[in-house]
């Protein structure tokens, strides 16, 4: 699981989308129809093709008494970077004009956005039938504290396991857990956004 912001919430045609600050690089990047990752927390992660990555978002920091989950993000492919630190629209890892100026874009100068000194950078690239944002009938985001609190993890654990002083880091989920995680959301959610739904109706 990764945590980070509360996400901003637009309404684009039929469809409610909560999503990355758009004054910045945006990440993961839901507007394609493969969900992005190339930014946060990503080198905190092991990020194997297969993997599921959970993004959520707490209602308070750091004591939140909701995790709210706003991308499930099943990982099918991984794309180093020749350069970290610098990528063209010409490149074949990126998908297209807008995928660029919304997400890649921002690691060059002169946004320098996420440097790196020796590693290497990689973008993720989602499973685009098997990610998705999953909702409730209401269009609101799906709190799975209670679920994973049904499971085992107390509330308390999460939080000394998820939040620090200098940041929050990634939790990752006991043996299991994760595919409990994501058939519950999968059952669950009312309404699921795919990359398709929204890949052009980015503001």
């Amino acid at each position: 699981m990764i945590y980070h912001p509360q996400r901003i919430k637009t309404n684009v045609t039929s469809c409610t989308v909560y999503h990355d600050s758009f004054q910045g690089n945006e990440d993961p990047y839901l507007w394609n129809k493969q969900f992005l990752h190339s930014y946060c927390h990503i080198t905190q992660l092991k990020n194997e093709v297969g993997q599921i990555n959970f993004w959520i978002s707490g209602d308070t920091y750091p004591n939140f008494t909701k995790l709210l989950c706003d991308c499930v993000f099943v990982v099918a492919s991984k794309h180093y970077w020749k350069d970290a630190n610098h990528m063209t629209l010409e490149n074949p890892i990126v998908d297209n004009e807008q995928t660029f100026q919304h997400h890649y874009r921002w690691v060059n100068p002169t946004f320098n956005h996420h440097p790196f000194k020796r590693r290497r950078r990689y973008t993720l690239k989602a499973d685009p039938d098997k990610s998705f944002q999953p909702q409730n009938r209401n269009r609101e985001l799906i709190d799975i504290l209670p679920f994973l609190n049904s499971c085992g993890l107390e509330t308390q654990t999460l939080i000394h396991s998820i939040t620090s002083k200098s940041g929050s880091r990634p939790f990752k989920l006991p043996e299991g857990l994760g595919f409990k995680l994501y058939y519950f959301l999968r059952e669950n959610a009312v309404i699921k956004l795919y990359g398709k739904d929204i890949a052009n109706l980015h503001p």
